[in-house]
């Protein structure tokens, strides 16, 4: 396993992610761009996020395969699609997640040397590609789970869905 200098804040995230949890929910539900997200379904979404971030070290590192991060990720977007989530809804909660995380490592870090900078950049490069893996499968899973419903409750045949959904570009398929 390769151990980075920024090691140290990911520890950090993942020793307070209950903390940032709460602050990413508390917006989640007074944000009007994510006016879906009820007491219904926030646990959800809590409890996933909770995961996520309690084992960051694991999501952020460079030996996490693509297909880690897409089995997941795929599947929360499934998840969010059958909760009635809008699609840009759950995309602005992953964004405000990452915000929320990235705001608590900068006030609860001080930093005065170059190398304390350093470890700030690695971990923004490392959180922001992971974010953006988990954010590509997310939208995977969910249009995957879009043509799904749209086959079943239009009663399209195959060729009639892929001229709107392009069935290949699936994760699962």
């Amino acid at each position: 396993m390769i151990h980075l200098i920024s090691d140290k804040l990911v520890e950090l995230v993942e020793k307070h992610s209950k903390i940032i949890i709460k602050r990413w929910t508390a917006r989640l539900v007074t944000d009007p761009t994510t006016s879906s997200y009820s007491i219904k379904n926030i646990k959800y979404v809590e409890a996933k996020a909770q995961s996520m971030l309690e084992g960051l070290g694991r999501w952020v590192s460079y030996e996490t395969t693509k297909e880690e991060i897409g089995k997941r990720f795929a599947q929360e977007g499934k998840d969010l699609f059958d909760m009635n989530i809008p699609l840009c809804e759950a995309l602005r909660a992953m964004y405000t997640l990452r915000r929320t995380l990235w705001l608590f490592v900068e006030n609860e870090s001080l930093f005065d040397s170059a190398l304390q900078l350093h470890q700030m950049m690695e971990l923004s490069d490392r959180v922001i590609l992971f974010f953006d893996r988990a954010e590509y499968y997310i939208i995977r899973g969910y249009m995957e789970e879009m043509h799904k419903k749209m086959k079943d409750i239009c009663k399209l045949n195959p060729e009639d869905a892929n001229k709107i959904f392009f069935e290949h570009s699936f994760y699962n398929k």
